[in-house]
């Protein structure tokens, strides 16, 4: 069995930098990151925390919080024509962990990066289990690791173990 951990601390060994875009593809760029569902999500988060309309808020200023955040490529989501996908435990708009080659678009830093090692082995949401902690999922996988199960096996009743 391939060990996720262990590919994720690799990972958070290795330098990341988020992607350099060419001078002319900034503005469409910005374009394209403010007409996403996660940037809509994002302003109306900010506009009911500070109690703002959202016809209100700088749409500019929103666009430039986001991109402050050291440890997302979004400039890499927009190269990869990324569409933001709602996440059924949140109900709210994200964009996936990596591109459509495999390279982390999330950084080393970034909070649930390990999300993805973790599904690239078991093929599965580690949220779907309730293991949204990176603790939780190292205890849950060496459980797994003691007692070998399938852990995607579906009995002729069509129950699942979990």
């Amino acid at each position: 069995m391939a060990d996720w951990m262990q590919a994720y601390q690799e990972f958070v060994k290795t330098p990341w930098q988020m992607t350099t875009l060419k001078p002319e593809q900034e503005g469409e760029f910005r374009n394209w990151l403010s007409n996403t569902d996660l940037f809509k999500s994002i302003s109306e988060d900010i506009a009911q925390e500070n109690n703002i309309p959202l016809d209100k808020l700088d749409r500019n200023r929103v666009l430039e919080m986001i991109l402050e955040s050291p440890d997302y490529d979004y400039r890499g989501a927009f190269l990869d024509n990324m569409k933001a996908k709602v996440n059924p435990y949140d109900n709210k708009p994200h964009f996936l962990s990596s591109d459509k080659s495999g390279r982390m678009l999330k950084a080393p830093t970034h909070e649930t990066a390990w999300k993805e090692f973790f599904m690239r082995q078991f093929k599965f949401d580690p949220d779907s289990r309730g293991l949204d902690t990176l603790d939780k999922a190292q205890k849950w996988t060496n459980m797994m690791m003691q007692n070998p199960v399938d852990v995607n096996y579906s009995d002729p009743l069509g129950f699942t173990i979990r």
